[in-house]
């Protein structure tokens, strides 16, 4: 009998020590990164404010409209394109010193057009001054009342600003507005100069605009 028994006991111990251990306590999640804020929108490109050094017209185009004398000058301006005809913003300014000094003093700059008028003899002379614009070019034109000139002097000079509208590029580019020469401007002055600049003085453009006078 205490043999059978021992030989019982084998097989239960057998079973006991080969059980699997007992299943550690399950591992924490992990959590998820939070997801991050949206970035800001991309700034709008640059646009440039273009500006010409002074010039003067070496001769001028005699022409007739309606019996009254006309003269013009053309001037070839790439940067004058149809969306800046379309939405963009051309001041041209005119140094009229051919005139005598009674009639245009010294230095004296105007954004066109120019109405002069003065007395030639006992008649007023009416003098008018334009800035006619095409894509890719500027027409400078004088037409007299009296048809009181045979030729135009070479000592009127002109130059011009091209401010552009509304303009989209890569958002990559810095936001604002330039000049062709790369000196940032502020937005609220460009505006004014576009909304008010005939009313307002050649220094004060050029001041808004931070371009040479």
């Amino acid at each position: 009998m205490v043999r059978a028994a021992f030989l019982l006991l084998i097989p239960i111990f057998f079973i006991v020590s080969c059980q699997k251990g007992d299943t550690g306590p399950a591992g924490a999640t992990g959590t998820t990164g939070a997801t991050g804020a949206a970035g800001p929108q991309g700034p709008t490109g640059s646009a440039n404010v273009i500006y010409s050094d002074w010039f003067t017209p070496d001769a001028y185009v005699k022409d007739t409209v309606f019996g009254t004398w006309g003269f013009y000058y053309d001037s070839a301006v790439a940067a004058i394109t149809q969306p800046i005809l379309d939405s963009g913003t051309v001041i041209t300014f005119g140094k009229l010193d051919g005139y005598v000094t009674s009639i245009w003093p010294t230095n004296q700059v105007e954004a066109l057009p120019i109405v002069i008028t003065y007395m030639d003899g006992a008649t007023a002379d009416i003098d008018t001054w334009s800035a006619l614009l095409t894509p890719g070019n500027l027409r400078i034109q004088l037409q007299s009342s009296l048809n009181a000139y045979g030729g135009i002097s070479n000592a009127h000079q002109f130059r011009y600003v091209i401010i552009p509208g509304g303009v989209k590029t890569n958002a990559s580019v810095q936001p604002g507005v330039v000049t062709s020469n790369g000196k940032r401007l502020d937005q609220g002055s460009v505006n004014a100069v576009v909304q008010n600049y005939k009313n307002m003085s050649y220094a004060d453009i050029c001041q808004h605009l931070n371009i040479p006078e």
